[in-house]
């Protein structure tokens, strides 16, 4: 999806604040400005293990990767990480957590774009619970952080041609989304491993890599940047 179609779909009211920030340079209350004098975007994941760095380390996950790097015009990311490894919309992870419970703990008031990655591990629930579910988590993400724009990233695939239960977990949240005024980003649509899962992918075939890695943290790096800087 490009900035276009992302802007399109946003929320007109969170993109106005925030391009306000951007162009007064004001930092938010409580927040320190970097050396550059320029306030971070603070940015939430809510995810699973395709954002933990599972398969390589915390530190090649992408939203670590994500810290480093700037945006357009060069604005300094702050990122919280509350990604799980083995939750969903409707699936706990390890620790018990849901996509929603992630919200509850990580999403403030003070967040400028919520990001939602995933989730494979709600492959097999029944559709319209999946979208219920979906739908309740970006409602409760934008009542605790009313002025983030919300960004819902579907799960990835390693075929060009995905399981039909995995297109289906997909297919759900993207519904939610649509119905929610949230925009969606479909990785397996827009073929993000691009015949290169070899390389991308770990060797379990689903897992990024440590390029994997670096590619996600590029293609939210433009993401991020089209919703908060226009």
């Amino acid at each position: 999806m490009d900035g276009r179609s992302l802007r399109a779909v946003a929320k007109t009211a969170s993109l106005a604040a925030l391009l306000t920030v951007v162009a007064t340079g004001c930092t938010p209350a409580g927040v320190k400005n970097h050396a550059s004098g320029t306030p971070p975007v603070r940015v939430v994941v809510i995810g699973d293990s395709l954002s933990t760095g599972y398969g390589t380390s915390p530190d090649q996950a992408w939203p670590k990767l994500l810290q480093h790097a700037h945006l357009t015009k060069k604005r300094p990311v702050q990122v919280t990480n509350a990604s799980e490894n083995g939750s969903g919309y409707l699936v706990a992870g390890e620790g018990g957590n849901t996509f929603g419970t992630e919200v509850e703990y990580a999403v403030g008031p003070d967040a400028d774009v919520v990001v939602f990655f995933g989730s494979d591990n709600d492959a097999g629930a029944d559709p319209e619970e999946l979208r219920e579910a979906a739908a309740s988590t970006f409602a409760a993400a934008s009542s605790r952080a009313p002025q983030a724009v919300l960004v819902a990233v579907g799960p990835l695939s390693g075929s060009e041609e995905p399981d039909p239960v995995l297109a289906g977990v997909r297919d759900s949240a993207a519904s939610a989304a649509e119905n929610s005024g949230v925009p969606f980003i479909d990785p397996i649509a827009e073929q993000w491993l691009g015949g290169r899962a070899d390389v991308l992918l770990g060797p379990d075939g689903e897992h990024p890599s440590a390029s994997g890695q670096k590619l996600l943290r590029d293609k939210m790096k433009d993401i991020i940047a089209a919703a908060v800087e226009g």
